[in-house]
């Protein structure tokens, strides 16, 4: 009876350390899986959808908004030898500007550029200027401290939106630089800023269309 039960015991001896290596395998491999996720990725920094920081509503560039206007300026300047920026209009619904330029001695040249500024269309031409004109735009000349490119800038950094007028005027006995801004919602501010320093004189929304 002892030869016939012998083998058994034997087989039986073996068979249990093989069931319980596969079962630690097993229960390695499912660990391994889960750590992977079952069924999904993981999900890591370099997977994750990047992020984009959008401008705050109604942000704008200043150096845009008054890039036509100071390239329509320099293209007058470099017409007129030796002039000074008095003014400079948007006109023609926005498909041109005119620039007036004061020479050494007052007296007014008008140039006409295109909308981006860069080519003259028309002038530059002198316009008949009188004894106090001439005194007058001197006396604006003189007193510009902070010159056309500083006070468009100026003004965008007031109210963003776009210079369509710039100009050298009289406000209360002072000089000043004034101008029109146009912003986002189509409103148009008028703004005085002191000619010497670019202090803000005055900043109010013009109703007048």
């Amino acid at each position: 009876m002892f030869t016939t039960k012998k083998p058994q015991t034997i087989a039986l001896a073996v068979a249990l350390p093989l069931v319980g290596a596969l079962a630690l395998a097993g229960c390695s491999t499912s660990t391994a899986d889960q750590g992977a996720g079952s069924g999904s990725s993981p999900t890591t920094a370099a997977s994750a959808p990047a992020t984009t920081s959008s401008p705050a509503p109604g942000a704008t560039s200043s150096a845009s908004d008054a890039g036509a206007l100071t390239t329509a300026a320099k293209t007058a300047l470099a017409a007129v030898s030796g002039g000074s920026i008095l003014s400079i209009e948007q006109e023609a619904g926005a498909t041109s500007w005119e620039i007036l330029v004061a020479t050494s001695d007052g007296a007014e040249q008008e140039v006409h550029t295109g909308a981006d500024g860069t080519s003259i269309t028309a002038g530059p031409a002198k316009k008949p200027t009188d004894a106090e004109d001439l005194a007058e735009n001197k006396a604006f000349v003189a007193a510009s401290g902070i010159g056309y490119a500083k006070a468009a800038s100026t003004m965008t950094a007031t109210v963003a939106g776009t210079v369509v007028e710039l100009g050298l005027d009289d406000h209360l006995g002072k000089t000043v630089w004034e101008g029109d801004v146009v912003d986002a919602a189509g409103a148009k501010h008028s703004i005085r800023l002191d000619s010497s320093t670019g202090a803000v004189v005055t900043n109010t929304v013009d109703s007048d269309d």
